[in-house]
């Protein structure tokens, strides 16, 4: 019993099943190429301030986050045996790896990691009008908001699983929709300027939107077939045990990043607001 709590139906150990995927390799290296020519481009331009070695770093965390959460045993051990585990692969991709990356990329930065062809097809009329609509705020909380709840819907769920090709579609979903909130979250966006204010309360809302699918998975009895159905279970979780634990890891997570991002922002209008009440302060009417 023990051998089967630690040993795939393959003879292999999960634990060190890594997948090095050719997609996520290409992809990685690719990003980081295009990030790396920009950093050094604007540096060389005398403004090392805004290509600054912190922001290099997190854009790296980001891309380390993402590889790791795709390549990592954690991806076959979510695939096969752990709905905690590929809770915890979906929370890294769609959430703390886009958080890092649009942090690595603030302020003109942004611009200087697009390929110069690329940006200039981009600046066109008609690319220029869609890129427009999808960056409203609002387009990017409702993509998100399908993504997150779409795909952990079972029957969505499932075929992923299933279909490589729609497994590595959820994953791009997660991570093109993790990138549209943070970016509007941490102010990201050029000619959209939202309030401290208005982006603490759309970085709540999204929290809200996760607790559906958190307190759905915490709720109900086990989902997901290919957890169910397993004979082997990793860690002597049952499925239902399992599942509660996803349910944990996304809210923990979502607390860490979006409760967190939401207070923070709620704090500095508040400074804001206490700083502008200091420098024009109101003259109240004496008595009659």
């Amino acid at each position: 019993m023990m051998l089967a709590a630690h040993v795939g139906e393959g003879g292999g150990d999960p634990w060190t099943t890594w997948g090095w995927s050719p997609l996520p390799l290409l992809g990685i290296a690719v990003v980081a190429w295009c990030y790396l020519m920009g950093w050094l481009r604007l540096r060389g331009r005398g403004r090392p301030d805004l290509a600054s070695l912190p922001r290099a770093a997190a854009f790296a965390a980001g891309l380390a986050v993402i590889g790791l959460a795709l390549m990592s045993p954690l991806d076959h051990i979510g695939e096969e045996y752990l709905l905690s585990a590929h809770m915890t692969q979906h929370m890294l991709i769609g959430d703390v790896g886009p958080l890092l990356l649009m942090a690595g990329v603030m302020g003109p930065l942004a611009l200087f990691v697009v390929p110069l062809p690329l940006l200039r097809a981009l600046c066109r009329p008609r690319p220029r009008a869609v890129l427009r609509v999808l960056g409203r705020p609002w387009v990017a909380f409702v993509a998100w908001s399908v993504v997150m709840c779409g795909w952990h819907v079972p029957y969505a769920y499932d075929r992923a699983l299933e279909n490589p090709f729609v497994h590595d579609l959820e994953h791009l979903t997660m991570i093109a929709a993790g990138l549209g909130i943070w970016m509007h979250i941490l102010g990201n966006v050029p000619r959209i300027r939202m309030s401290h204010a208005r982006r603490a309360g759309y970085a709540f809302g999204l929290f809200l939107v996760g607790m559906v699918v958190s307190e759905v998975l915490f709720l109900r009895d086990p989902l997901y077939s290919v957890y169910v159905d397993q004979p082997v279970r990793l860690l002597g979780l049952s499925p239902g045990a399992d599942q509660i634990r996803a349910s944990l890891i996304m809210a923990s997570e979502q607390m860490l990043t979006l409760l967190t991002a939401a207070a923070l922002l709620m704090w500095s209008h508040v400074d804001g607001v206490a700083a502008e009440a200091v420098a024009h302060p109101r003259v109240l009417p004496g008595p009659r």
